[in-house]
C-alpha cells in the first residue's frame, strides 16, 4: 500500500468515517508482517498531528490505555493471533485496527487507564528518538518519510526526492523551470530527527519538534530557508548566491559557506545562532552582527555576542548527545521533553539545580532519570507525563 494511501485510511478510522471496504483493505495491510515498520511509522504521524485536534478522545494516556486492555483482553481469547506490540501506543493501535476493535470511539476508561499508567510509571517503555519526520509537498501531499523505503519519494518539476539510509536529498535538473516557485515543508514530531541534503548541495540536520521550509529548486540571487525549532547547516559555497535562514521569531542569518547551529524554538528564552566554520551576518530586533569561528549571537529582544560559545554542547544533539554542562534543570527538561515525546510538570516550584555531563541519546529515558536524581531531583511517570518534584 502507499504511504499517502495509508494515511488517509488511518485518518478516517480515526474520524471513524472509513468505509467497510476500506476498512477491509486496512485490516489486510496489518495482516502484512513485512509492512510493520511502515504501518508503525504511519500510525505514529497521524496520531501525532491529531492530537492537535479533538480527534482523540482525552489525552494520550487514556487512548493508550484503551488500545491495550483491547489487546489483551483478545489475546486471552483463542484462536486470536496478535503480532508483538514494538513501540508503545501506536503499534497498540495497530493491534487494535487489526482486530478491527473501534477503540478510539469509545469512553471506557477508569481502571484500564490506570492499568496502563502504572505500567510506565517508572519510566519502562518511553524509549528515545529516532530518525523521521513528514514532508508536505507543494501540492498539499504529507508523506511519512519513517515509512519508505530507499529510492525515488516523488517527483516535482525536473527535481527528483530521493530517500536513501534516512536521508531525504535533491537531485535537481538544469531545466528546473516553475520548480523553483514550489516549496516542500520536512517536520520531524517530538522523538524525531532528520537529514535532509538541498538541490545546492547544502546539508541540514533537524533536531526534535523542528520545522524546515525551502524551494524545490534554487533560483534567482540567493537562496532562502526557513528554519523552527533547531537546525545544523552545513552550507554549500556559493558566492554568487548568499545563503539566507529565516529563523522563527524575528532572527535572519546571511551564510555564503559555513557550519552553525541555530536553536530557535518557542519555548526556550532566546535564540542562539552558533559558528563552526566560515563566517555569517546575524540580523535581529537588537541590531546587526558578524561572526567568527567559535562565537555565538544571543537574540533575546536584544542581540549580544559570546565570544567563546561552547560548540561541542550547542551541537551535541546531532551527534547523538545529551550535553548537560551547566544546564539548568528546565533547559534539560525542555530537551527531554522534545526528544522522548512527553509532557514535563512541575509539581511544586522549579529546583535551582544546574547539571554537568554528558549521556547518549540512544538512552531509555528511566537511564537518564536514574541520572539526574543524583542531584536530588526527583520524578515520577504516569503515562507520558513527567512529574518532577523537589
Amino acid at each position: 500500500m502507499h504511504p499517502s494511501e495509508l494515511d488517509s485510511l488511518l485518518q478516517k478510522f480515526l474520524e471513524d468515517t472509513i468505509s467497510e471496504a476500506e476498512l477491509d483493505a486496512l485490516r489486510r495491510h496489518f495482516a502484512d508482517e513485512g509492512a510493520a515498520s511502515q504501518q508503525e511509522a504511519a500510525i505514529e504521524a497521524v496520531l501525532w498531528k491529531a492530537r492537535f485536534t479533538d480527534v482523540l478522545p482525552g489525552s494520550k494516556e487514556e487512548a493508550f490505555a484503551q488500545v491495550m486492555q483491547a489487546a489483551r483482553e483478545r489475546e486471552a481469547t483463542p484462536p486470536t493471533v496478535v503480532r508483538p506490540l514494538r513501540r508503545w501506543w501506536p503499534a497498540a493501535a495497530a493491534v487494535a485496527i487489526l482486530l478491527g476493535a473501534g477503540i478510539w470511539m469509545t469512553t471506557q476508561r477508569s481502571q484500564r487507564q490506570q492499568d496502563a499508567v502504572a505500567d510506565t510509571r517508572s519510566g519502562d517503555g518511553i524509549h528515545p528518538g529516532r530518525e523521521g519526520a513528514i514532508l508536505t509537498l507543494a501540492d498539499g501531499t504529507e508523506v511519512v518519510l519513517d515509512s519508505m523505503q530507499n529510492g525515488v519519494v516523488t517527483t516535482q518539476g525536473a527535481t527528483t526526492l530521493m530517500l536513501q539510509n534516512g536521508r531525504l536529498s535533491y537531485d535537481e535538473k538544469h531545466d528546473a523551470g516553475k520548480s523553483a516557485d514550489a516549496y516542500n515543508t520536512i517536520a520531524t514530531p517530538p522523538g524525531r530527527q532528520f537529514q535532509i541534503v538541498l538541490p545546492d548541495g547544502t546539508k541540514i540536520w533537524l533536531n526534535a519538534a523542528s520545522t524546515l521550509r525551502y524551494p524545490v529548486a534554487f533560483r534567482g540571487g540567493e537562496r532562502k530557508v526557513k528554519v523552527e525549532g533547531e537546525a545544523y547547516l552545513e552550507v554549500a559555497a556559493d558566492a554568487a548566491r548568499p545563503f539566507i535562514v529565516d529563523v522563527a521569531g524575528g532572527t535572519e542569518v546571511q551564510v555564503l559557506g559555513t557550519s552553525f547551529n541555530i536553536n530557535a524554538y518557542k519555548d526556550e528564552k532566546v535564540q542562539r545562532t552558533t559558528l563552526l566554520q566560515g563566517r555569517v551576518r546575524v540580523k535581529a530586533a537588537g541590531g546587526e552582527r558578524i561572526l567568527d569561528p567559535g562565537q555565538e549571537a544571543v537574540a533575546d529582544g536584544q542581540l549580544s555576542v559570546n565570544n567563546n560559545a561552547n560548540l561541542a554542547q550547542a551541537i551535541a544533539w546531532k551527534n547523538g548527545v545529551f550535553h548537560f554542562e551547566n544546564a539548568s534543570l528546565e533547559t534539560v527538561m525542555r530537551q527531554l521533553s522534545r526528544w522522548y515525546d512527553v509532557e514535563v510538570v512541575y509539581e511544586k516550584q522549579v529546583p535551582a539545580l544546574t547539571f554537568g555531563g554528558e549521556m547518549g541519546r540512544n538512552l531509555e529515558l528511566k537511564d537518564v532519570l536514574e541520572f539526574l536524581e543524583g542531584s536530588g531531583v526527583h520524578f515520577r511517570i504516569e503515562g507520558r507525563k513527567l512529574i518532577v518534584s523537589p
